[in-house]
């Protein structure tokens, strides 16, 4: 090569794909991370479909790939499709918005880009556009699934997915609550609504006798209800009893149970419930 100074271009490009995997991620730019983590998987989960991933049916001959096929444009829309550093000029932005009735793009309502993934490809743009070699963006993301939780959610351990986007997907964790586990709760110090009763210091309520009502009498201070009253003994035997057997109670339980109550309810219940 007669260009030395290209020469030594070419080899410093090829040290630095090299040596890539053996980088940390730090060492990379925040738009490098917003590609590989945001970006590059939002365009091939909600535009290769289309423009990508079958070469022999690519719509509108746009081909989102690779950055080069991207910036190259389509057949109605020539490099205007995405345009480093201008999000005003890349057409890319006014589809993925649904600001043209004529090119909303993903087309199909349920598959719409929300308002963040709208900003992420925006701020992609806004920094250059950036398309880092596969090498880095597996070390990118190799040091993110190391981080158990981050902002973005939280990764559940599986024996691995079909992809890195599936393997290393992150979650709210109030969307997999059932995966986590089980903690107890401090139990709410509360008095019945309406109640000059102080909490009881174990959690208890003060008008009943499990921790379980303390959580009831929580969520119904909060909306800003009040319990229903305590019903009568009758109807207490007939919902525990219906509910138990799926049968009413005979006449001689009745009386039984009428009986028992009137020397002490909390035995009387507690020979209920166990019968």
């Amino acid at each position: 090569m007669e260009n030395p100074n290209e020469l030594m271009r070419l080899l410093l490009l090829t040290l630095i794909v090299a040596l890539a995997p053996l980088l940390p991620a730090e060492d990379f730019s925040e738009a490098d991370k917003l590609f590989t983590l945001k970006v590059g998987p939002l365009l091939s989960e909600k535009c290769n479909g289309c423009h990508g991933d079958n070469a022999e049916k690519i719509k509108g001959g746009l081909d989102m790939l690779t950055r080069e096929k991207l910036l190259a444009g389509g057949e109605e829309f020539g490099s205007e499709v995405l345009v480093p550093g201008d999000v005003e000029k890349s057409f890319l932005v006014e589809t993925i918005k649904w600001s043209d009735p004529d090119w909303e793009m993903p087309p199909k309502e349920n598959d719409r880009l929300t308002e963040e993934q709208i900003k992420d490809v925006e701020a992609w743009i806004e920094a250059g556009a950036p398309w880092p070699e596969e090498s880095v963006q597996l070390t990118i993301r190799e040091a993110e699934a190391k981080k158990e939780v981050t902002e973005e959610g939280v990764i559940v351990k599986t024996s691995g997915g079909l992809g890195d986007d599936w393997t290393f997907r992150r979650y709210q964790p109030e969307d997999i609550w059932a995966f986590q586990k089980v903690k107890k709760p401090e139990v709410p110090k509360v008095a019945a609504a309406g109640s000059s009763e102080r909490p009881d210091p174990n959690g208890h309520n003060p008008d009943g006798h499990h921790p379980v009502d303390a959580f009831i009498l929580a969520k119904l201070n909060k909306a800003g209800h009040e319990p229903a009253p305590q019903a009568d003994p009758l109807t207490l035997l007939r919902r525990a009893t219906l509910d138990l057997t799926g049968l009413p109670p005979t006449p001689k339980e009745t009386a039984a149970f009428r009986s028992a109550w009137s020397v002490d309810s909390d035995k009387a219940w507690a020979a209920l419930i166990d019968r």
